[in-house]
């Protein structure tokens, strides 16, 4: 909390001094977000994915029976892995189909499969100008859990501790991190979550993309325990002030949506039928 709170302190500084509406912040991936539905909907962004990283996922359905476990039910919309639920067999994915049903909810659910890779990596990036080629801000983070085989990892996740090994890349290679991010989507801030066995086989683009976080994206470098508040606070400076710029870089439209009150108003009105969902996805069996 003490660091969610530095940060937006820090950001609303930043703002006020370069001359940014801090409260245009939301609108700084506004381009990815689906009037439609009042999200950032995984479907979408995934749909951005290309081939090679892209896990296959589509909009659950009772009648969708997977091939290979484990899978993973996760809600069409969500934030720190908040709602996701691993099954490891038909049965435990019944029981969660089950009792999600029973829930008073309108939330929609996404099947996704489980991802190959021996490591998870967290890779947070913030890009003020989208025509330099460069990233002003990009952090590597691993999320390491030695307990749990295909773990939900978050910082919710007592197993899970996250460890910053952004200087064990090169300033190359980090360029070819961004690169890769840019051929999802050109994000002004985001955070791509992604499985692949080793350092040498994420520079090389041997991974698959977990997720994509554009609402909220917080630079989970800082959740390494072996940072000093010194070591947390610099860093908040810098990149809010990367941030900042971004902010003012963002180029004024007649009637911006209303992206945070849609985001906290999902999951208490109708959502967007699951019929409209399915045009992102094509029917088949999970591999």
């Amino acid at each position: 909390m003490h660091i969610t709170v530095l940060i937006i302190l820090t950001y609303i500084a930043c703002c006020l001094r370069v001359g940014a509406a801090p409260w245009k912040f939301f609108q700084l991936n506004a381009r990815y977000f689906s009037k439609d539905q009042g999200i950032f909907s995984k479907l979408r962004i995934d749909a951005l994915i290309p081939d090679r990283w892209r896990l296959y996922q589509v909009p659950d359905d009772p009648l969708l029976s997977p091939e290979k476990y484990p899978v993973f039910l996760k809600p069409e919309w969500g934030q720190n892995a908040h709602g996701i639920e691993r099954a490891d067999n038909f049965e435990t994915l019944q029981n969660i189909r089950h009792r999600l049903q029973q829930r008073d909810s309108e939330q929609k659910y996404i099947l996704q499969e489980g991802a190959p890779g021996k490591r998870e990596f967290e890779i947070f990036s913030i890009d003020i100008s989208k025509n330099d080629n460069q990233h002003d801000v990009v952090t590597v983070t691993e999320a390491v859990n030695n307990t749990e085989d295909f773990p939900i990892n978050s910082k919710y996740n007592q197993n899970t501790r996250y460890v910053d090994i952004s200087d064990s890349f090169t300033s190359e290679q980090l360029t070819t991190l961004s690169s890769y991010l840019d051929e999802v989507g050109q994000f002004a801030i985001s955070r791509m979550s992604v499985r692949s066995d080793s350092i040498e086989t994420l520079v090389a683009g041997h991974f698959h993309v977990i997720e994509v976080n554009l609402f909220l994206p917080m630079p989970i470098n800082l959740l390494d325990s072996s940072y000093s508040w010194r070591v947390r606070f610099n860093f908040i400076r810098r990149a809010m002030m990367k941030l900042a710029l971004a902010t003012k870089a963002i180029k004024p439209v007649k009637k911006p949506p209303a992206i945070f009150t849609r985001m906290m108003l999902y999951g208490r009105r109708k959502s967007a039928p699951v019929k409209s969902l399915n045009k992102l996805a094509t029917r088949r069996s999970l591999l």
